[in-house]
C-alpha cells in the first residue's frame, strides 16, 4: 500500500463554517464501531471502571467536563463543552512494569487502535493511553521511552523525533497486517525493514507519517496509573477525599460515594446489554425503523453525565449516614428513558387514554432513573430485582383472575386495582434496597414493556 493516501484523518478536517458543531459530533458518535475481537477480562474490566470513575470525580477541577461515554468505539470518550471536544481514552492494564518496544507498545499498549479510531473521526479528538504500565526501553535506542522523552521535551520536529515517529509508523503497520479489525491503518506492500534501517519516513505510505506525528502530539501517555490492588485506595485518598469540601460532602463518607460513582459507571459500561432497545419493533417492522435513533439511544445508555456523577456523590453521602433513598434525587423530573415502545402499544391496544399512557411512561422513568443509583453493586441486587419481579406478576395474576367475567374498561379497571394492590403490598419493605412505592409501580411499568404482561383483557376473560 505504499504511495497510497492515508484516508479519515488524512484529510483536511475540523469544523466547518457553517457546521453545527453537535452535528459534526454525530458523524463521529453516532456510528457503530468496529467489532473488536475477543474481550477483557473481569478483572480488567473492573480496572477500566475505576480509571472511569476517576475522571468522574475529577469534574470538580476539569469544569470543562460534560459526559463520558463508555465501551463506544474506545474504552470511554471523554465530552467537553470546549476544544477539544471529545477525547479517546484506552485502558491498559499489564502486570509487567514496562513497555519495551514500540511493537509492544502498539499491540499490548493498544495504541495502534487508539490510532485506528482517531483517524476515524473528524472532529480533531485528542486521545490518552492510561496504564499502569510505563514506556520503557534502553537510552539511546527508538524505543517507547525515547518517544516519550522526545514528546515532553517538544522535540518531535527533530531529526531524532522524525525518526522515532518512523519507526513507530512501522511497528503500526506490523500490528495492522496481521489483524482484522484495524481498517484505517495501510498495511505494508513489501517486507517490512529491519529496525536500523527504519529512520527514514520515505518509503512509508502517503500520508502515514504526516498523520501519525499530527496523532502523537494529541496523545497524553498518562503510564503510571495505579495497579488493580491499589487504585481503590489510591482513587479514594488523592481525588474523592481531596474533593469532599467542594463537591459538598465529608471526607468520612469518601468510601460510599467513590462506590456510589463507579457503580454507576459500570452500569453505563454494562448498557443493559441483556436487553436491547425497541428489538422488537425492529423484527416486526424493520423498513420503519431508523437505524440512528438505535445507535442515538445505546449513545444515551452509556453515557454518564456531569448531573448524573452529582447524583451518586449524593447517593454515596446518603448511604454513609444511612438516609434512605428519597422519590426525586436533586429535586429533577427523570428524564425520559429510551424505549417504553412496547408500553404504550399495550396500553394503546386496551383504549388507555394519553393521560394513563403519560402516567405510566413517568412512573417507567421514575425507576430507570433510580434502579442505578440506588442498587448496591453486589449480587444480592439480582434476588432483589427477580424477588420485586415475581411479586409484581404474581399480584397481576389476582388480578386477572378477580376480573374474570367483569364488564366495563377491563384496562382502566386492571390499572387502578394494579396500583392499589402493589401500594397494599408494601414490597419495598421486603427488600433491603430504599425504594419507595411509586419505584416499584415503575418497575411494574417497565416489566409491562418487557412483555411480562399487558392491559387488554385476556382471552376467556
Amino acid at each position: 500500500m505504499a504511495g497510497d493516501a492515508v484516508s479519515g484523518a488524512g484529510q483536511e478536517h475540523g469544523f466547518s463554517v457553517g457546521v453545527d458543531r453537535s452535528s459534526q459530533l454525530e458523524l463521529d458518535l453516532f456510528r457503530w464501531p468496529a467489532e473488536d475481537a475477543g474481550a477483557p477480562t473481569q478483572g480488567n474490566y473492573h480496572y477500566q471502571t475505576e480509571i472511569i470513575a476517576s475522571y468522574c470525580l475529577s469534574l470538580h477541577t476539569d469544569t470543562s467536563i460534560v459526559e463520558i461515554i463508555c465501551e463506544w468505539q474506545e474504552d470511554f470518550i471523554i465530552v467537553r463543552d470546549r476544544p477539544p471536544l471529545l477525547e479517546l481514552v484506552s485502558v491498559k492494564h499489564h502486570n509487567r512494569m514496562l513497555y519495551t518496544t514500540m511493537k509492544s507498545l502498539c499491540d499490548d499498549g493498544g495504541i495502534a487502535h487508539l490510532f485506528d479510531r482517531w483517524l476515524g473521526y473528524t472532529s480533531q479528538p485528542v486521545v490518552r493511553l492510561a496504564s499502569n504500565t510505563r514506556l520503557g526501553g534502553r537510552p539511546g535506542e527508538y524505543m517507547p521511552r525515547a518517544l516519550l522523552e522526545v514528546c515532553r521535551a517538544g522535540e518531535l520536529d527533530t531529526p531524532r523525533g522524525t525518526a522515532l515517529i518512523a519507526h513507530l509508523a512501522w511497528a503500526m503497520m506490523e500490528i495492522a497486517a496481521k489483524s482484522t479489525t484495524l481498517d484505517n491503518i495501510p498495511r505494508p506492500v513489501a517486507p517490512v525493514p529491519p529496525k536500523p534501517k527504519r529512520h527514514d519516513p520515505a518509503d512509508l505510505p502517503t500520508g502515514l507519517f504526516e498523520m501519525l506525528l499530527r496523532f502523537v502530539r494529541s496523545c497524553q501517555f498518562d503510564c503510571e496509573r495505579p495497579a488493580k490492588r491499589d487504585i481503590r485506595d489510591v482513587n479514594i485518598r488523592q481525588i474523592v477525599e481531596p474533593a469532599a469540601a467542594t463537591l459538598g460532602f465529608a471526607p468520612s463518607a469518601a468510601a460510599d460515594v467513590y462506590k456510589a460513582v463507579v457503580d454507576l459507571v459500570a452500569e453505563a459500561s454494562r448498557d443493559d446489554s441483556g436487553r436491547p432497545i425497541d428489538l422488537a419493533q425492529y423484527l416486526t417492522n424493520p423498513g420503519a425503523y431508523d437505524p440512528r435513533s438505535e445507535i442515538a439511544q445505546t449513545v444515551q445508555r452509556r453515557t454518564v453525565s456531569r448531573e448524573a456523577v452529582l447524583d451518586a456523590i449524593r447517593l454515596g453521602t446518603r448511604r454513609a449516614v444511612g438516609d434512605p433513598v428519597s422519590l426525586l434525587r436533586s429535586g429533577q423530573t427523570p428524564p425520559r428513558a429510551p424505549g417504553g415502545h412496547r408500553l404504550i402499544e399495550k396500553m394503546r391496544d386496551a383504549l388507555m387514554g394519553d393521560d394513563e399512557r403519560d402516567n405510566a411512561l413517568g412512573l417507567r422513568d421514575l425507576w430507570l432513573h433510580i434502579w442505578p443509583q440506588a442498587r448496591t453493586g453486589f449480587p444480592e441486587d439480582i434476588e432483589t430485582q427477580f424477588r420485586l419481579e415475581m411479586e409484581i406478576l404474581d399480584i397481576v395474576r389476582r388480578i386477572r383472575a378477580q376480573l374474570i367475567g367483569t364488564s366495563g374498561h377491563y384496562g382502566i379497571q386492571f390499572q387502578d386495582l394494579l396500583h392499589a394492590e402493589l401500594r397494599r403490598a408494601e414490597l419495598s419493605k421486603k427488600i433491603s434496597v430504599p425504594l419507595d412505592d411509586f419505584h416499584i409501580l415503575g418497575y411494574a411499568y417497565e416489566l409491562s414493556d418487557m412483555c411480562k404482561f399487558g392491559f387488554s383483557r385476556p382471552a376467556g376473560g
